[in-house]
């Protein structure tokens, strides 16, 4: 089972293989067919500074390269083309999905905050 603010790889037809960020609460990704993540780009030039982005540096929570989590590109993936048999690259710390999901909060509107 998957967790919230957890990294993995993710085979996606189009983009390739690319880590993906957890965002559904586990509740949801108890079952065995999707979650919902925020994808990451490397491509940082303006998006670092952009309050629906967080930076992660290189080696920071198992990321390969310095890169964003895109919060305006929520999507559902199915678990299949995570590589859940290596496990995840890494967990966020609280403080760190908690900016994450205030910048989800910025994309819909929302002043959201963990439960």
């Amino acid at each position: 089972m998957t967790r919230p603010g957890e990294i993995y790889f993710a085979d996606l037809l189009d983009a390739g293989r690319r880590p993906v960020l957890i965002v559904s609460r586990e509740s949801l990704n108890r079952g065995d067919y999707a979650v919902i993540v925020a994808f990451t780009t490397s491509r940082l030039s303006q998006r670092k500074q952009l309050p629906n982005c967080v930076f992660f540096n290189k080696g920071e929570f198992g990321l390969p390269a310095d890169c964003v989590a895109q919060c305006e590109t929520l999507s559902t993936v199915p678990i299949e083309q995570l590589d859940t048999t290596s496990g995840p690259l890494g967990t966020l710390d609280e403080l760190t999905l908690r900016g994450v999901i205030k910048a989800i909060g910025y994309v819909i509107e929302s002043d959201c905050e963990p439960i």
